[in-house]
């Protein structure tokens, strides 16, 4: 076996090719981290002289972009290494170990720190007009400086571990070739049904995402409250708008999704009422709810009373 530990399931060549993208996903992933702890902590010392919204606006497109994209090769690497060399997946107790950081990076940044950013930058979109908005962002506040944090520790210990490489080989024979390419097969299905999977969830919320919602004049209808639905097909929402004196003065859930980007959405309900129409923007990472939130207005306008002309 060479001395770098790789045997000739690939070439050298594209292992070091994949060695080197591995590492440039590492390092985009720590510096993105950093770029948002950064972020982060200039707007705790410097709050007052900063733009919150075009702070979150920041952090939210640098997570979903830069750092999503860069966890998502990190980990495609990974896998990629562990299926097409000699390292594998158990045979070293330090792979074990990186498999067990990484893992955990993932899980914290997709269920944590993803979401947490994606909270704030929705809460300042919607300028904070749900209940609890304040106290709820600087919970999110500290769920992303915690979460992004942690990203960063996990990246050094895993850069140690690849250096070191420490604990030694696990006593442990290789499968066999026939064995190996089951295996192989079994998990780049099951990562492709994976990727046709999101793809296809994308695509059925980017339908929603790029729904038009008409403009209903308040002016013609009688004062009254009036309900709307609208369905996403699992799911169906119900607001009821409130119009008096040919205007609309509120509008509530009556029937939302039990979930944060949902409550998020309910931003959306101010711009209803400064706009008086429903043709307004949805919230900025609550897209989806924010829409089916606003085609319900639009539909319980629509079927409202009219008045005389």
């Amino acid at each position: 076996m060479p001395d770098d530990g790789l045997a000739a399931n690939l070439p050298p060549k594209p292992l070091k090719i994949l060695k080197t993208l591995h590492l440039i996903c590492m390092g985009l992933v720590m510096g993105a981290a950093a770029g948002l702890l950064t972020s982060l902590r200039l707007m705790y010392t410097r709050g007052d002289n900063l733009d919150h919204l075009t702070a979150d606006m920041f952090q939210a497109s640098l997570v979903n972009g830069l750092f999503m994209w860069a966890l998502y090769g990190l980990l495609a690497t990974a896998i990629a290494f562990s299926l097409f060399s000699s390292w594998g997946f158990f045979r070293h107790t330090w792979i074990v170990l990186k498999w067990v950081g990484l893992t955990l990076m993932v899980f914290c940044s997709t269920n944590w720190l993803i979401p947490a950013v994606d909270g704030m930058a929705a809460l300042s979109d919607g300028l904070y007009s749900i209940p609890d908005a304040g106290e709820l962002y600087s919970s999110l506040f500290r769920q992303a400086t915690t979460m992004a944090s942690l990203v960063i520790g996990i990246g050094v210990t895993l850069s140690v571990l690849s250096v070191f490489k420490p604990f030694g080989l696990w006593q442990r024979r290789q499968p066999s070739r026939q064995k190996t390419i089951i295996i192989r097969m079994i998990i780049l299905l099951l990562a492709g049904g994976a990727v046709a999977a999101s793809l296809m969830q994308s695509a059925k919320l980017q339908t929603y995402r790029q729904m038009e919602i008409s403009h209903v004049e308040p002016a013609f209808i009688r004062d009254g409250v009036y309900r709307g639905v609208a369905s996403d097909g699992p799911f169906t929402y119900q607001v009821d708008v409130t119009v008096k004196g040919k205007t609309i003065v509120e509008v509530t859930a009556v029937s939302n999704r039990a979930t944060p980007y949902a409550r998020y959405a309910e931003g959306v309900f101010s711009r209803v009422l400064n706009n008086q129409s429903p043709a307004v923007d949805a919230i900025t990472r609550a897209t989806t709810s924010s829409k089916m939130l606003l085609k319900a207005v639009e539909n319980a306008l629509s079927g409202a009373t009219r008045s005389e002309e």
